[in-house]
């Protein structure tokens, strides 16, 4: 009785062993599996991020292709930040449905209207 139960012991234990090693196995191949299919996605997500910001660049620089020599970084006259003085563009389009074209507000005081939607732009200076 005594030697069966050690048998018993000496078999059960390796083969307690050997099952718990396999199952940490499956559960690492498993999770590496889980890993790679996450950055597969992410590969595919960043594709398709820097696809739009290509073409919104693209779009940008046609939208800006209209004969103007502009002039961003001055903000003369009353208009926003960012906006070219002579034609009236914004450097980047601005969120938004409209594409403001900034034009000067007659008076005394420093502004701008946009004459597509009626937006008006005061200078504080």
């Amino acid at each position: 009785m005594r030697n069966a139960f050690f048998l018993g012991v000496v078999l059960v234990i390796p083969l307690a062993v050997l099952i718990a090693l396999l199952y940490s196995l499956g559960r690492f191949l498993w999770s590496v599996f889980r890993d790679l299919r996450l950055y597969r996605e992410l590969d595919q997500i960043q594709a398709e991020s820097k696809a739009r910001q290509q073409k919104k660049q693209e779009e940008n620089a046609r939208r800006l292709d209209n004969g103007c020599e502009h002039c961003f970084d001055s903000a003369l006259g009353g208009f926003p930040p960012g906006v070219c003085p002579r034609c009236g563009l914004a450097e980047e389009k601005p969120p938004g449905r409209c594409d403001h074209v900034w034009r000067r507000k007659e008076g005394p005081a420093l502004g701008s209207f946009c004459e597509k939607c009626g937006k008006h732009y005061r200078s504080e200076a």
